[in-house]
């Protein structure tokens, strides 16, 4: 078995580079087959996990969430597995799959349309706070502050949207600020939306919150941060395994670090859908930088 290293050299602004050298160095000292290849702007991940399709390796996406999910398309319905070296600016996919036991994992796949998702699929003021990091990223700001700057970016442009919301069991239609479709937990770089979702339930938790001003927003977020508004007023959970979403006018929903905008949304859980392979001890000696 061969470990493909998927290297995304943008994210992180170039963290990659000063844990290159752990990749080769381990990989060599534990006798580990590996490769090392690059996401340009003609192959993307997808691309080139698709080239390893027949194999049966370990491909680690090194990158952040965006770069992870734009390359699960190459992955699901091949007997790879999937690792992660967390080296973007949020990484909460990384979060919630070091907290799963080690080794081979089955666990499910969230599917929005067209594209798969491992954590959360959101839209709305929260949505837009990942959404609009681009408009902050390449400034003076540290990576470690980006989404403050773009949580304050956020609440001062922020325009309310109307949904039309169905499942088997329930179906409204109304404002809202926010919603999130929930495989994993963790989103906007350590925000515990769905404290108890688990990747191998077969369901997804649906968290939404009702249209509120933007200055109650923010003591909800900062609940939110530690996982702390459930049960809050105007905060409601369902879980369901087909969410069907309408809106008005196009809309952009943040899925895992990646944009897609529509009117209509199906969203579905997959069940034991690909296979992580996690090993923290492995991917914390890649990530240590002397």
């Amino acid at each position: 078995m061969k470990y493909i290293f998927i290297i995304n050299q943008i994210a992180g602004r170039g963290k990659y580079k000063k844990i290159l050298p752990n990749i080769q160095r381990i990989c060599s000292e534990k006798n580990i087959e590996y490769e090392i290849r690059y996401i340009t702007g003609e192959i993307t991940g997808a691309d080139i996990a698709m080239e390893y399709k027949n194999d049966e390796n370990v491909i680690y996406v090194i990158g952040g969430d965006g770069t992870l999910t734009r390359t699960l398309a190459g992955i699901v319905g091949t007997k790879n597995k999937l690792g992660i070296i967390p080296a973007g600016s949020g990484n909460d996919t990384y979060r919630t799959i070091k907290k799963l036991d080690k080794g081979e994992i089955l666990i499910d796949l969230g599917k929005i349309n067209n594209k798969y998702f491992i954590n959360v699929a959101c839209a709305g003021i929260d949505a837009d706070v990942a959404n609009n990091l681009d408009k902050v990223r390449n400034t003076f700001i540290p990576t470690s502050q980006l989404y403050n700057a773009s949580i304050f970016y956020t609440f001062t442009h922020y325009k309310f949207k109307e949904i039309n919301f169905k499942t088997d069991t329930k179906k409204f239609e109304d404002g809202f600020s926010a919603i999130s479709i929930c495989n994993g937990g963790y989103y906007g770089g350590g925000f515990n939306i769905s404290p108890k979702s688990t990747l191998t339930d077969g369901i997804l938790d649906v968290y939404y919150i009702e249209q509120m001003s933007r200055f109650k927003m923010i003591p909800l977020l900062l609940k939110l941060k530690k996982g702390k508004h459930v049960g809050k007023k105007k905060v409601h959970k369902f879980r369901s395994n087909h969410i069907e979403l309408n809106f008005k006018e196009k809309i952009t929903f943040n899925v895992d670090g990646e944009k897609l905008t529509d009117r209509k949304f199906i969203i579905e859980i997959l069940p034991k859908a690909i296979t992580i392979y996690n090993d923290n001890e492995f991917v914390e000696n890649i990530m240590k930088i002397k």
